[in-house]
């Protein structure tokens, strides 16, 4: 039934016959049995129809004055708009040839006259249902190529199989069939994919085992190193004292020597320690104001600050929730490298803040001398140094802390600098 009421039509057929009779007693038969036919009497009139409306199936007489029947199925089939409309000869011409020349141009039946009414319903019948099945296959064809598109990781195979199931579907099981050869082909790929993840998570416990070791192993050793370290230095110290107007000069160069050594070795010991207690605190994170945590950070780096007239420019800071010692020296090594690494004009540091899905994103800037694109990941790993001690003392551990803190509280670090342009640190934390 329609939006009015009135029952819907079976179909729309196009009755194309030059004698009237026929088209009144196909036609009468056709609305008999729910159908909508429409009835012309020549070829150019039936290409106008399907035209302008195109019909469900065409009943097409072959014997007609201006255009014979084979031109007409011709002109449709020559057509994309028509191409698929199903066409059924009618016609007295009953030799085998006719019937072979009407296939030949694109019709999908053939009905001898004198006809009879049941055959002619019947394969009327046929044919809507095949033209109605075959647009529901062409349907699914669609879909499941959205659905093949959509599966990345066997994006080849899915499309290989695609380009037969294009040419070589006509039934149903057909398409069933190349269905449950994909589903193999996923199920395959799901397990490659879960054996892979599980091989990746081994790894990762296997890597964070090593850390461990590796950060007791720094724990330990620089822990050991001090005592007899502090006692080189004293006795260098010791001898300098007692005996520096018994030695020359050169003797007490290399006493000077060994003393300046020690206290870099010290200093690196000092950071030894500082990495390996980043990974080993387990102390609770709790909410911190950030604006605390800078105005400590400055605070220890006062001195140095006030020796370089540094300028350092800040907002309002968020609170988060984490380790308020280790923000501190998060602050303090970012700001303490940004006056360290500067020009030969007074450093000038801004420190910025947003969120950034759902953590925020810090930026560290300054007008210093800047790193290039090359040496900007390797920066951040341990005892990395681009300059000489001569140039700028340090141990090459400090920003390989940074990160340790930034990852220790669910963000990442990174930079974006240019040589002679000054550098932006960004870390996020949660």
């Amino acid at each position: 039934m329609n939006n009015n009421g009135q029952e819907t039509p079976l179909g729309n057929i196009l009755v194309v016959d030059d004698t009237p009779e026929n088209l009144r007693l196909l036609s009468t038969m056709l609305i008999q049995r729910g159908y909508a036919p429409r009835c012309v009497i020549n070829g150019q009139m039936a290409l106008r129809a399907c035209n302008s409306n195109p019909p469900d199936l065409i009943l097409l007489d072959i014997m007609m004055p201006d255009m014979n029947g084979y031109e007409v199925c011709q002109h449709l089939k020559s057509e994309a708009k028509t191409r698929e409309i199903p066409v059924i000869f009618i016609s007295a011409k009953d030799e085998v040839f006719d019937k072979v020349n009407a296939f030949a141009v694109g019709a999908v039946d053939y009905i001898s006259k004198p006809f009879q009414f049941e055959e002619v319903l019947a394969r009327i019948e046929s044919h809507l249902t095949l033209r109605k099945l075959q647009k529901q296959l062409t349907e699914q064809n669609v879909l499941l190529q959205e659905e093949i598109n959509s599966r990345l990781a066997v994006e080849k195979v899915i499309h290989e199989k695609n380009t037969i199931l294009q040419q070589e579907i006509s039934t149903r099981r057909a398409v069933e069939q190349t269905l449950q050869e994909q589903n193999l082909i996923l199920q395959q790929e799901i397990h490659n994919r879960q054996r892979a993840e599980s091989a990746l998570l081994k790894s990762n416990q296997e890597l964070a085992r090593s850390n461990a070791e590796l950060e007791q192993f720094a724990y330990v050793a620089s822990h050991d190193l001090q005592a007899p370290l502090a006692t080189i230095a004293s006795f260098a110290q010791l001898l300098e004292k007692r005996y520096q107007d018994r030695l020359d000069s050169q003797a007490n160069k290399f006493i000077g020597n060994i003393v300046q050594g020690c206290t870099r070795m010290q200093t690196l010991i000092d950071d030894l320690l500082e990495y390996s207690r980043v990974g080993r605190s387990r102390k609770p994170f709790q909410p911190i104001d950030c604006n605390q945590v800078l105005e400590q950070a400055i605070a220890n780096l006062q001195a140095v600050i006030s020796d370089t007239q540094a300028v350092i420019n800040y907002s309002e800071l968020p609170v988060v929730t984490g380790d308020i010692s280790q923000l501190i020296q998060l602050f303090q090594n970012l700001l303490g490298n940004a006056i360290k690494y500067r020009k030969a004009t007074s450093p000038v540091v801004g420190i910025t803040v947003c969120q950034h899905e759902n953590k925020w994103l810090f930026s560290i800037s300054d007008n210093g001398i800047g790193i290039a694109e090359q040496h900007q990941e390797r920066i951040f790993q341990i005892f990395k140094r681009l300059h000489t001690q001569r140039e700028y003392s340090g141990t090459g551990i400090g920003l390989a802390i940074c990160q340790k803190i930034v990852e220790r509280h669910g963000g990442s670090i990174w930079v974006e600098s240019e040589p002679g342009q000054g550098s932006t640190f960004h870390f996020t934390i949660t």
